[in-house]
Order: C-alpha cells, then sequence, then structure tokens
C-alpha cells in the first residue's frame, strides 16, 4: 500500500544483496585461479541472502495483504497482480533480454563462443514464463542464475494473494498450516525421502517457501499482535542483541565442523531468527540495534537492482581482467580486492541510474494501484 514504510528493513535489504554480490565475486576469483576465500562462510552466504530476502517477502506481503483485508473486507487480486508487475517485471525481462540476446545470440555470432549451454528457445520459454528456477535446475544458466529467485517469488505470488483472500478470516490458522507443510516437504526433498530426479530435486530446493511462510507468521504477528511482542521477551534489548549476534556469526564464520550448505532444520531456525530481526527492526520504536541509516537507507532503495545487474557487472570485469591479461601483469592478489571494489562501484552505479531512469517511472506506476 502507497505510504507503507517500515524503517530499517532497506539497510537490511542492502546487506542481503551485498552477501550475494562478494558470494559471485568468490566465484569469479575461483575462475580467475584464486581460491584463498572459497571456504570463506562470510563469501559463501549468497543462498542464505536469497533466503532472506524470501522471509521478508513473505512478511511485507503478509502484512499489507492484512491491511488490506481490514480497510476493504477483501483482496483485489487484480490490482495485487499490477503492483507485482510494474515492481518486478521491468528488470527482470530486461535482464532476460540481455541475456539472450546480447549473450545468447551476439556474443556466439561475433566471438565463435557460446555462453549458454542451454537450447536457447528452451530457455527463452522458461525465463518467460517465470521457471528460471527450474530453468536453473536443468542448464548452467551463467549470468541469469541470479533470476531463479525471481521466479520462486513469482510463483509464490501466484497462489498467495488467492489464498489471502480466501482464507482472509482466518488468515493465522493459513499461515500456519503453509508454514507447516512447507517445512515438511523441504526435509522430505532434502533428505530424498522420494526418490526425485537430480533436476526435480534441484528445483523443489529452490522453491524455498518456508522462508516466505515463516515470514508471513511475522507479517501477522506485527498486523495483529504487535502490543503484545513488545512486551514480551523477544522484544528485549538483549533478545534484539542476541538474535543479531546469532545471525552475524552464522554469517561470518558459519557453523565449526558443518559444511557452507547445512541441514534443513538450521535454514528453518535461520529464517525464524531473519524473522525476529526484520520485525524488532520495524516494529519497534527504539530498536537495540536502529538499522535506519544514510546511506545504507539508499542502497536498500536499490538493493532490486543490486541484486539484478551484479552479474552483469561482474562478467564485464572478468572479461576485462582475461582480455588484457590483468591476472598475469599485476597478480592475483593484488587485483582480488581491486575487483571487488570495481564489482561493489560498478553495480552500485548501474543500479543508481536504472532506479532514476527506469525503475521510479513503473514505481509511480505502481503507487496508483495502491489504495
Amino acid at each position: 500500500m502507497k505510504g507503507t514504510y517500515l524503517k530499517g528493513l532497506n539497510t537490511l535489504r542492502f546487506f542481503a544483496a551485498f552477501f550475494v554480490i562478494i558470494s559471485h565475486w568468490q566465484i569469479s576469483m575461483n575462475k580467475l585461479g584464486d581460491y584463498r576465500f572459497e571456504k570463506w562462510a562470510v563469501f559463501q552466504r549468497g543462498g542464505e541472502a536469497v533466503e532472506f530476502f524470501f522471509t521478508l517477502s513473505g512478511f511485507l506481503i503478509t502484512y499489507l495483504l492484512q491491511k488490506e483485508i481490514v480497510r476493504t473486507s477483501t483482496v483485489s487480486i487484480k490490482e495485487f497482480y499490477i503492483r507485482r508487475v510494474f515492481r518486478i517485471w521491468p528488470l527482470y525481462f530486461l535482464l532476460v533480454l540481455i541475456g539472450f540476446v546480447g549473450f545468447g545470440i551476439l556474443l556466439p555470432k561475433f566471438t565463435g563462443q557460446r555462453l549458454f549451454e542451454f537450447p536457447l528457445m528452451t530457455g527463452a520459454l522458461l525465463f518467460i514464463f517465470f521457471l528460471p528456477n527450474l530453468a536453473s535446475a536443468l542448464y548452467p544458466t551463467a549470468l541469469l542464475h541470479p533470476l531463479w529467485s525471481i521466479g520462486v517469488e513469482e510463483q509464490y505470488y501466484l497462489f498467495w494473494a488467492p489464498l489471502a483472500k480466501l482464507f482472509r478470516n482466518n488468515i493465522i490458522r493459513l499461515i500456519g498450516v503453509f508454514l507447516t507443510l512447507t517445512c515438511i516437504w523441504y526435509v522430505i526433498v532434502y533428505y530424498r525421502i522420494f526418490a526425485f530426479p537430480d533436476y526435480l530435486r534441484s528445483f523443489f530446493l529452490f522453491q524455498k517457501f518456508y522462508a516466505m511462510a515463516m515470514g508471513g507468521l511475522f507479517g501477522w504477528i506485527l498486523f495483529a499482535k504487535a502490543p503484545a511482542y513488545r512486551r514480551s521477551l523477544w522484544a528485549l534489548p538483549w533478545m534484539q542483541w542476541l538474535v543479531f549476534g546469532i545471525i552475524v556469526w552464522y554469517f561470518l564464520t558459519g557453523i565449526p565442523g558443518q559444511p557452507v550448505n547445512e541441514n534443513p532444520f538450521l535454514h528453518i531456525g535461520m529464517s525464524a531468527l531473519y524473522g525476529l530481526l526484520i520485525l524488532n527492526s520495524s516494529m519497534l520504536e527504539n530498536p537495540a540495534i536502529n538499522l535506519e541509516k544514510q546511506p545504507f537507507v539508499y542502497l536498500g532503495t536499490i538493493s532490486y537492482g543490486l541484486y539484478m545487474y551484479h552479474m552483469l557487472v561482474d562478467y564485464f570485469i572478468r572479461f576485462t581482467c582475461i582480455k588484457f591479461r590483468l591476472v598475469s601483469r599485476f597478480g592475483i592478489a593484488k587485483l582480488a580486492p581491486t575487483y571487488l571494489v570495481f564489482l561493489l562501484a560498478g553495480t552500485v552505479l548501474v543500479s543508481s541510474l536504472s532506479y532514476k531512469y527506469l525503475e521510479s517511472y513503473f514505481l509511480r506506476l505502481k503507487d496508483r494501484h495502491a489504495k
């Protein structure tokens, strides 16, 4: 809804995007021959950062749908989808266009090199119909890989608004059933209780609906139980610091003796901690950790662009390094931090221009449909 602003969330968006960017920077360093960072947990948290985005998405969407239900006694499915189209589609289809035309057609034509390892028509159809997570489960999707999460978001939006409308008089029961089923399903798929083909298992693991469900639970708490939560144990300053500290520790160091992709119960538990952090940041008048700080607020405002454009910037920098033999010229030890600085600066620049000259136009159209 227009005018709904929850403090602290833009800063959290930025740091989630930041962890995605540095995780892909580490992969690029590997491809250039620098393997120093591959065992550092801090450079392996891109997937967890996306789970945070999913938790935040479930939180916001569920909260806003409840506001609409109270105001209008229903949910306008048409208006909901129109708002999502104006927010998500412009950048998504721009990246799809750049990927398939620029790197799928023009690059092989002029250089003889192929970037994509799948039939272009098949890949294009999967991306056009918002199945990039299935494309990523079937094939390596190169610079379009981050779009898998957009597919998951769109698939979630497809059913969550209609369900919220159908169960508008008992949202918490809907959330409880959804959370239970999605957590059970994730555990079943993770532990191979059913013998799915590998590509199908990967597709199901990409669909981290349990994170959206967990976010929805905290969105309901914000809407329906805010006064009680403010008086609860979870809102005490020491508890806020404990939740924040566990998340920071996990992102920076991981779990001793555990691989990066730990068991599903840990992922579900971390989603709950993300929900607590989101709730404490947005609900409490004086949170123990004040995240409403510039310039992070602005960087969070353009975080969708940071997430969408960073692989494009990364490919350009890596191509430059290879083309001009910068690794042999300067040495990988010196090149790595410089690469990261240019990646971050370039992504912020492109995202800022995109937000000002492209996204803002569609966001104004979106606001017209936010009653």
